[in-house]
């Protein structure tokens, strides 16, 4: 058995903010671990090539997802592989709010205020935009770059954004504000895709001390008593063992995570009695208090305005790809809505609840494929998306294990709209969506509504259309909550894990509330905190 300072299970977002900050004491050895390959792939590198691997086994993984809201059981799935999902995202990169870094510091976890946090953001971006906001900078690993795309229809939305009241943003991260700007993205100054293992694990991967492995799959934490001393992993259908003198750093993400920690017998006494696993440390929160944005989609027919929909087919399609491996610029050099929309529903204009991102290219509906199966995934007519979040939903749902098997994936419960709260803000978001496509600046732009349709005007019409448009947002959170507590926690706010010694959870599993954010940047900015305090904590022993 082989045995390092520090055993980093997930090279996800965090995971690998994690190794490139514990490895940079050169007296500590560090190993990183991962399920998945090594994501070296030409589409991975293309902001906009992920579109053509989504859901692919080997970029992605699928969980089982719970029937809900009449709909039939589904698979989610996040990113596999060195980067995890920051290597397959839509590269959209937003910070959170203050008030959602100061709320954890009000719930009793002390060293997680904005101002904290703000630091660490600041030692990760290097961002150059036109316009930067004050509290943004050029010295972290992580590039990003705001959207190049421009067009009429743009110039439209941000105008008509104004029209409804935002702020117009030279910078969408700037604090404290709701507003519309261009969409910042984890994309660097060549065109290319800066997910965490590039900016962060790549230009380090030479250091003696890191290890990575990947198509490494951790079994369980292994235990001396209540401290972890190791993992157990699978490689090619071999069992191995790494021991961890320091700690085992569990970064798996918002559904693995806790699958681990359960497989390894810490989690509710219930469920690990039933599937026989012994039990190591009793924590009823391991798998609870799981949080998503939900995902809405109104598209428009796009009038007097070719779009972007006919770009992604035939002739064109080839001439874009060329022009991004000859320049590293063009259409395919970025993904997502080039335009944000952060707005308070409930005025409180410091901390916005919904965003939108404004596109003018569409996809055919899930009702219109399943009517017509030959129909491709965009639409021959030009048209305008309007795709908003939910960023700080009340309901909860939970995931657990389904076996004592490391083979098979955790089940879901997402439990969409169990707060009725929910229901009505995805309604208001509906007919905000509305209101906006009318402004003034974009009369000569916006036809019929094509989803929802003009036709659902009540709030149960558009309840109603609106449980199969919606979809996760992959954004989770909270399945392995950071708290005082532990009959509502699983980890202090040091990110150690209640009762046990050794082992701490690094991701967004561990945010008690949500960020008012895509949580990509969010990861590695706890990734990085958490670093600081493993740091600290080792210093004094």
């Amino acid at each position: 058995m082989k045995t390092y300072d520090y055993v980093i299970v997930g090279a996800g977002s965090a995971g690998c903010v994690l190794a490139n900050r514990l490895s940079a004491d050169s007296r500590a050895q560090v190993l990183l671990i991962e399920g998945g390959a090594s994501n070296a792939h030409p589409f991975v590198s293309m902001p906009r090539g992920f579109i053509k691997l989504f859901g692919k086994p080997g970029f992605f993984r699928s969980f089982p997802v719970a029937p809900q809201l009449g709909r039939p059981a589904e698979n989610w799935s996040y990113g596999n592989g060195l980067g995890g999902s920051s290597s397959v995202n839509g590269t959209w990169y937003l910070r959170g709010m203050p008030a959602d870094y100061d709320r954890w510091e009000e719930l009793g976890n002390p060293g997680w205020n904005w101002q904290e946090m703000l630091r660490v953001f600041k030692g990760l971006e290097d961002y150059r935009g036109e316009g930067a906001d004050p509290t943004r900078s050029r010295t972290g690993e992580l590039q990003i770059t705001a959207s190049p795309y421009r067009s009429p229809v743009l110039d439209a939305v941000l105008k008509g954004g104004a029209e409804i009241g935002l702020p117009l943003l030279s910078d969408i991260n700037r604090p404290n504000t709701e507003g519309i700007g261009y969409t910042q993205s984890t994309v660097d100054r060549r065109g290319r895709r800066a997910s965490s293992y590039k900016a962060f694990v790549e230009p380090v991967r030479g250091r003696p001390n890191l290890t990575v492995l990947t198509g490494t799959e951790v079994k369980r934490v292994v235990f001396e008593g209540t401290r972890a001393v190791g993992v157990e992993c699978d490689q090619a259908g071999s069992t191995v063992t790494f021991g961890a003198k320091r700690e085992v750093i569990v970064s798996a993400g918002v559904y693995s995570s806790p699958k681990i920690l359960q497989l390894s017998g810490v989690g509710p006494r219930s469920l690990l009695a039933g599937l026989n696993i012994p039990v190591v440390r009793e924590l009823d929160a391991v798998g609870k208090n799981l949080s998503d944005h939900t995902m809405m989609t109104l598209n428009f027919r796009l009038l007097g305005h070719p779009g972007l929909n006919r770009e992604f087919s035939t002739w064109r399609l080839y001439r874009h790809v060329l022009q991004y491996y000859v320049a590293g610029k063009g259409l395919m050099a970025f993904t997502g809505p080039p335009v944000t929309a952060l707005v308070s529903s409930d005025g409180n204009r410091h901390w916005p609840d919904i965003q939108i991102g404004v596109a003018p290219v569409t996809m055919n509906s899930t009702k219109a494929r399943k009517a017509d199966p030959g129909r491709g995934l965009l639409e021959d007519k030009p048209g305008i998306m309007f795709n908003a979040f939910q960023l700080r939903p009340k309901s909860k749902g939970e995931v657990n294990i389904r076996s004592a098997s490391f083979r098979d994936n955790p089940e879901v419960d997402a439990r969409w709209w169990s707060d009725e709260s929910d229901r009505r803000l995805a309604i208001e978001i509906v007919r905000l969506i509305r209101k906006f496509a009318k402004a003034p600046s974009l009369a000569r732009f916006i036809g019929e509504e094509t989803v929802l349709g003009d036709q659902y005007q009540t709030d149960d019409e558009i309840a109603r259309e609106l449980t199969w448009v919606m979809s996760p947002g992959l954004h989770g959170t909270g399945s392995c909550s950071m708290g005082s507590d532990d009959r509502t926690s699983v980890v202090d706010a040091r990110l150690r894990v209640h009762g046990l010694q050794g082992l701490r959870v690094v991701d967004c599993s561990i945010m008690p509330t949500h960020v008012s954010a895509n949580t990509n940047g969010p990861a590695m900015a706890v990734a990085a905190r958490a670093s600081e305090l493993i740091i600290e904590d080792w210093a004094t022993v």
